[in-house]
């Protein structure tokens, strides 16, 4: 062994290794508060959220297209850029885990069962230019299925009065998308699991896959992209105003949604228990 301190000398040769560092290079524990420290956690955990790719999609996929509201199809079909964002992000980032945890654990069933049982997020499209990922389908039901994560109130509502407007389209959008790859689709469904609860609260919402779900939200998307043709909102951004408004998805959660618009990109909406009533 080496005199020479951090020095090991190993088959003759020198190797540094790292000596003690200096106290200076550490943080003194008084030198930063529980508030710092967790507003540094909080942090950290919102870059990886905003720097996630399905967090910077701009793309309209089948979870959204099926929103009700004329409007917001065209203000996101322009790509306009919302005024109603940042809002708390944990909801998203524990749905997003359970996805994927959800995901292995079918694939791990699977392995179980020693066949295929559960397709996991196989990629679809329901029609040229619309493809999203669906969670699962179950080979031996002929069943698309979607998970849902949400909190303890929108639990409630949903075990009462099922999917709104926009999950019920995305389930029978998914269903004409493996219908389109081959696959049949007798029902289309959404397991709500509680992301405030236990499992044995979960609850399975399902319903007859039913083509013209699907087809109407393709005539609704197409009406509206006349509707940008004509009024040219790509130059004239204060015809939009000229584009109906209808409730859904809470309106005060919509990017475009303000209580006070400032111009045509803008939207006051309607809130309260007529909108959430065709929320997803």
């Amino acid at each position: 062994m080496s005199a020479v301190p951090g020095v090991w000398i190993a088959s003759g040769q020198p190797v540094q290794v790292p000596t003690e560092p200096d106290a200076e290079d550490f943080l003194e524990l008084d030198t930063v508060d529980d508030a710092t420290l967790l507003d540094d956690i909080t942090s950290m955990i919102r870059n990886k959220y905003e720097n996630t790719p399905r967090h910077q999609q701009r793309y309209m996929g089948p979870s959204e297209i099926g929103h009700p509201c004329p409007r917001h199809i065209a203000l996101r079909l322009m790509d306009e850029d919302g005024c109603n964002v940042g809002g708390d992000p944990w909801p998203s980032i524990v749905g997003t885990a359970c996805h994927t945890w959800l995901e292995q654990a079918a694939q791990e069933w699977n392995e179980h069962l020693g066949r295929e049982r559960w397709i996991t997020e196989r990629r679809v499209s329901p029609r040229e230019g619309l493809d999203g990922s669906c969670d699962l389908y179950d080979i031996d039901t002929a069943t698309v299925l979607d998970w849902k994560v949400p909190g303890q109130s929108r639990m409630a509502h949903y075990k009462r009065h099922g999917p709104g407007a926009v999950y019920r389209a995305q389930t029978h959008l998914y269903g004409a998308g493996f219908v389109k790859s081959g696959l049949p689709v007798t029902s289309v469904g959404i397991v709500f699991m509680p992301r405030a609860g236990q499992l044995r609260g979960a609850h399975l919402w399902r319903e007859p896959y039913d083509p013209a779900v699907a087809q109407a939200v393709f005539d609704r998307v197409d009406n509206v992209s006349v509707l940008i043709h004509d009024l040219d909102v790509e130059h004239h951004p204060e015809n939009y105003e000229h584009i109906p408004v209808v409730p859904g998805e809470g309106c005060d959660y919509c990017p475009f949604w303000s209580p006070n618009p400032k111009n045509s990109r803008q939207c006051a909406g309607t809130t309260g228990p007529a909108a959430l009533l065709i929320a997803g």
